[in-house]
Formats: structure tokens, C-alpha cells, sequence
């Protein structure tokens, strides 16, 4: 990891240092997210997505994965699908304001802490050939937090580690109008 990269991820304290720095590094002005992990940026699908999800970043959310809603063949001929999807840490607050927007438009949502006991389902956000592929919304236990940040400072780590995990997916494969319009409406309620 580049030594600038290293000092920034190590003097993050909070979520909110932590949302900072993932919208830089969405945004192609920090190379790595903790741990050298993803350099050079986002992937190319993710590129029509980096002012929501940095907005969201820079707004109490920290995002950690994201797609866009897509329907169609993949590299080898059989058919690809994709939810719309974020997931991200918040604090109260921003659990109770994701699951309004998750209600008011009929979002799916799964929301836990890494402290609380017992299995939680991922939702099924890719599909490919007909088969479940990836899922998001699943609870990451604190031992998979303090890997995915590792080289920040402790306090950051816990602010992580004792977030509230949301994740909001749009129940329709394929679409990709509604997930990030209504993350947008929220984001303008919460700059106002």
C-alpha cells in the first residue's frame, strides 16, 4: 500500500473519518481501500454509482459493498442478473433513516450488529445461469471487520465493529432506478 495511503487509513478515528476516506477512494484520490485492498478504485460497473456512494460516505454511512441492477448475458453466454444493492455501517440514526427509505419504497432491507448471536441470511443480489451467485446483508462477525480495516487505528476499528450493518437491495432484478434515486432523496433530506 502507498505510504499516503497507509497514514490516511491509520489516522481514522470514526465512521465518519472511515466514510471520508472510502468516498476518496471511490472518487480515485486515495489508491487503496484498508489493507491495500482494491487498488485502483472501484470497478468499472460500480463508476455510474461513485456520487451516491460517496455522497453516502461523506453523509454517516459507510458503504462496503454495492452493485448496480443489471439483466443480461455474461462472458461465457449464460444470463447474468443483479439486484441493485449497498451495504453499509451507520449509527442508529442512520438505521432508523435507511428503513424508512427502505419501507416508503419497498426496498428490501436487512439490518444487525456484529455483537448480537445467531445465523443471518444473506439476500440474494446475483444470479448467473439461473443459479444464486452473491449475496449481500449477511452480519459481518468483528473478527471480519478488524481484517477489512486492518492498518486503522483501533478506535476506528471499534466505531466499525459496533455500527449498525444495513444493507437495502431492490426486489426487482435487473432495475436500476430506484435503489440510487431514493438513496439520493434521502441524502438531500439529510443536507438540509
Amino acid at each position: 500500500m502507498p505510504r499516503s495511503a497507509a497514514r490516511a487509513w491509520s489516522s481514522a478515528r470514526t465512521l465518519t473519518d472511515l466514510g471520508e476516506l472510502t468516498a476518496q477512494w471511490l472518487e480515485g484520490s486515495l489508491a487503496t481501500l484498508p489493507g491495500g485492498a482494491y487498488r485502483g478504485g472501484p470497478d468499472e460497473e460500480t463508476s455510474p454509482l461513485v456520487p451516491v456512494l460517496a455522497a453516502l460516505n461523506r453523509s454517516g454511512f459507510v458503504t462496503l459493498q454495492s452493485q448496480p441492477g443489471c439483466d443480461g448475458p455474461a462472458f461465457d453466454g449464460r444470463r447474468w442478473q443483479q439486484r441493485a444493492a449497498v451495504m453499509c455501517l451507520t449509527d442508529a440514526a442512520g438505521l432508523q433513516q435507511l428503513t424508512r427509505t427502505a419501507r416508503g419504497a419497498g426496498l428490501l432491507l436487512a439490518a444487525h450488529r456484529a455483537d448480537r448471536p445467531g445465523p443471518v441470511r444473506d439476500i440474494l443480489v446475483t444470479a448467473w445461469g439461473g443459479n444464486g451467485h452473491t449475496g449481500f446483508g449477511g452480519r459481518l462477525r468483528k473478527s471480519h471487520i478488524r481484517r477489512e480495516y486492518a492498518g486503522c487505528h483501533r478506535d476506528a476499528v471499534r466505531a466499525a465493529q459496533d455500527a449498525r450493518q444495513v444493507t437495502l437491495v431492490d426486489p426487482c432484478w435487473g432495475r436500476d432506478t430506484l435503489l440510487w434515486p431514493e438513496l439520493s432523496k434521502l441524502l438531500a433530506t439529510v443536507a438540509n
